[in-house]
Parts: structure tokens; sequence; C-alpha cells
């Protein structure tokens, strides 16, 4: 009777690791499938955010440039509008090339690649 009992303890105990494993296996398959679309989402989604503010400040720097655009031909004359002017085109040249970049880098981990 106590071999039987020994074994049937050993059965029981080797069930026990198994159903451990399956759940513990369940349990990390679940989090994957609740959680790997979260992050992905949240990710696209501040990558599009930063665009979008990327994108107002070089709009900002569209609006100087155009104030700005008689500056160019009258560089001799007022130096310090001369200087905003290029200032203007560069920080419209950087925010529009961080707003296009973040665009493009949310639409590609949005496809997954």
């Amino acid at each position: 009777m106590t071999r039987a009992a020994g074994v049937a303890a050993s059965e029981a105990a080797a069930r026990a690791r198994e159903t451990h494993k399956g759940v513990r296996q369940g349990g990390r398959r679940f989090g994957e499938a609740v959680w790997r679309p979260f992050v992905k989402l949240s990710g696209v989604l501040w990558l599009e955010v930063t665009g979008v503010f990327f994108g107002i400040f070089a709009l900002f720097a569209l609006g100087a440039v155009w104030r700005l655009r008689g500056a160019w031909h009258v560089a001799a004359g007022n130096e310090a509008e001369h200087r905003n002017l290029l200032g203007a085109v560069i920080m419209l040249a950087v925010f529009g090339y961080f707003c296009v970049s973040s665009f493009l880098r949310a639409k590609r981990r949005e496809r997954g690649q």
C-alpha cells in the first residue's frame, strides 16, 4: 500500500509540475498578446505626437521666413534681419525634417517593419 501511495504521490507531483509549466507558459503568451499591441500602439502614437509638435515649430519658422523674405536682397542694409532670415530657414529645414521623419518612422513601426 505504501508503494502505491508513493507512486500516486509521484504522479501527482509530476502532473502539478506540468500544470504549473503550462500555466506559466499560458500567462507569458497572454502577456505578449496583451502588451505587445499596447507597446506598439503607444510607440506609434508617441512618434505621431512628436511629429505634430515638430510640424508646429516648422510652421512658425515658415511664417518667419515669409515675413522676412524681403531681407534676402537687402543683406547689406540690415544685417540683423538677414541673420534672422537665415536662422528661420535653418529652423524650418531642421524641424521640417524632424516632422516628416517622425511620421515616416511611425508609419514604418505601425506596419511592423
